[in-house]
């Protein structure tokens, strides 16, 4: 996939997820302003996170939102990209129903499942990771990030109660 299409690919899913926002509750597509590399790229998703629960960060708790976060899957290296299998096949059962809900509860599923598909299944992106995200209590949630190409990173986001 050329870089122009990868650019394409990354745009539609912001057209189908939301641009960044401060939410809390939904979706949204987040990229970074400057190259990422793989050891900042949790760093930068948990960044995202805390931008997307918006004022909720602070009135719910810092240490209510972050005690949820944990890595659920890495792709590894030199795997090519599957994750419509990737989300259902988690074993945590509260991020593994936020993920289904991307594409099962949106307004178009199978537009929904094709952005996924063609940004996080492109060859020009490494580093895929799946967060486990919530607020301890009600409101539970699925972060999938990953490195493009270009050196940026995007994080999409998505939170339910």
């Amino acid at each position: 996939m050329p870089t122009d299409d990868l650019a394409k690919a990354v745009e539609r899913l912001e057209e189908l997820f939301g641009k960044p926002s401060e939410k809390t509750l939904g979706a949204a597509v987040f990229l970074s302003d400057t190259d990422i590399e793989s050891e900042q790229l949790e760093g930068f998703a948990k960044s995202k996170y805390q931008h997307f629960a918006g004022a909720a960060w602070e009135s719910i708790g810092k240490e209510n939102w972050t005690k949820p976060w944990k890595l659920q899957y890495l792709r590894p290296k030199e795997t090519s990209g599957a994750i419509l299998n990737e989300l259902r096949d988690l074993q945590d059962f509260s991020t593994a129903l936020a993920a289904s809900q991307l594409t099962e509860n949106h307004d178009d599923p199978e537009g929904a499942a094709q952005g996924l598909q063609d940004v996080f299944d492109s060859p020009q992106i490494h580093d895929v990771s799946i967060y486990r995200i919530g607020d301890n209590d009600v409101i539970t949630g699925v972060l999938v990030a990953g490195i493009l190409c270009t050196g940026k990173a995007i994080a999409l986001v998505f939170l339910m109660d």
